[in-house]
Formats: structure tokens, C-alpha cells, sequence
């Protein structure tokens, strides 16, 4: 499900919402992918931690004189109160990973690698999201396309994939009210 952003600057598509059905105001943490069509300001989002990821195309993030050039698949970490201003380079719209988790909720942490041919992944009491940059990726045998994902809870999974890098975000979450 794809829906327009408030400011008409791209569209927005929800991959994991917490608590299932929240609203932008009332979310714990969720992950999206955003299409970026046109330079402008990013929403803000008071008490709420950011990640993106630059998934396809070329985007700059500006702010109080600063620029920052994203580059694909690195996160980029920044606070939902910050007012950033974002500029499209190259052939048009870009596409992004996108994470956020309220302050009073959740935290996360993306790690971008790098990681080897195979490997495992145990969750302990975080939320463990494995969201796959290439085809071939498995989790546990099942094999995962380009921005698919895999939610790991209170188990061990084995990630493996046919190259000798593996191109995916562990995307951990420490939910502070997971029964809520």
C-alpha cells in the first residue's frame, strides 16, 4: 500500500508497522520505503529517532549550512525534529529505506556490514529486521528478493548468500514496550 506524503514530494509504502495499524502521530517504530520525487523539506517528527538508507538514485541532505552527500545502503542517523532539506541529483526520483522509532518507545541501530559469505544472527531481546540489497539472501533457507525482509524474534537464525559479500541491513530493535 503506497501513500502520497503531506507534502507531495514522494510516496511513501509501510513494510512493519508497532503497533499494527498506527497512524504517523501514534507509531512505535516502523520501517518504509520512500520514493523521493522532487527536492524539498522532510517531514518532521518530534521525539522520534531517523535512519535512511539511500537505496537507488542521488540525494543531498542540507541543513543549517551543512550538506551531507548520502551514499547507497550507508545510514544516514538524524533526529525527527531536525528541519532537513533534501536535494535529487541525477536522472530523478530516488528510493530509501527509511526507519523510525519514538524515543519513549523504542531505539534501533543499523548496521551496514560488512559481513561474510555465512553467518548467524541471534536476537536476545531485540527485534532483528534483515532487509535484503541484492537477490539470493537467505534466512534459515528461505530466499529473499531485493527489499524483502525478514523479522527475526527470540531465535537464532543463519544468513547465507551465493557471493562472497553479503549486501543487507541488520536492522535492530529494542522495543521498550513489546506487550503493550
Amino acid at each position: 500500500f503506497s501513500r502520497p506524503w503531506k507534502n507531495g514530494g514522494g510516496t511513501t509504502r509501510d513494510i512493519i508497522v508497532v503497533p499494527p495499524g498506527a497512524s504517523l502521530e501514534d507509531f512505535d517504530w516502523r520501517l518504509s520505503l520512500a520514493q523521493v520525487d522532487r527536492d524539498g523539506p522532510f517531514s518532521r517528527f518530534a521525539g522520534v529517532d531517523r535512519t535512511l538508507v539511500l537505496l537507488s538514485g542521488a540525494m543531498t541532505l542540507h541543513e543549517q549550512g551543512q550538506s551531507f552527500d548520502l551514499v547507497r545502503g550507508e545510514p544516514f542517523v538524524f533526529a525527527g525534529e531536525r528541519a532537513i532539506e533534501a536535494t535529487l541529483g541525477g536522472a530523478g526520483s530516488t528510493l530509501d529505506l527509511n526507519i523510525m522509532t519514538r524515543r519513549t518507545c523504542a531505539q534501533h541501530e543499523v548496521n551496514a556490514g560488512p559481513f561474510t559469505k555465512r553467518g548467524s544472527v541471534k536476537t536476545g531481546r531485540c527485534v532483528i529486521v534483515v532487509f535484503s540489497l541484492q537477490r539470493g539472501l537467505t534466512v534459515d533457507g528461505e530466499t529473499l528478493d531485493v527489499h524483502d525482509v525478514a523479522v527475526v524474534r527470540n531465535q537464532e537464525v543463519v544468513l547465507e548468500t551465493p557471493t562472497k559479500r553479503r549486501e543487507m541491513l541488520l536492522i535492530s530493535i529494542a522495543d521498550f514496550r513489546p506487550n503493550v
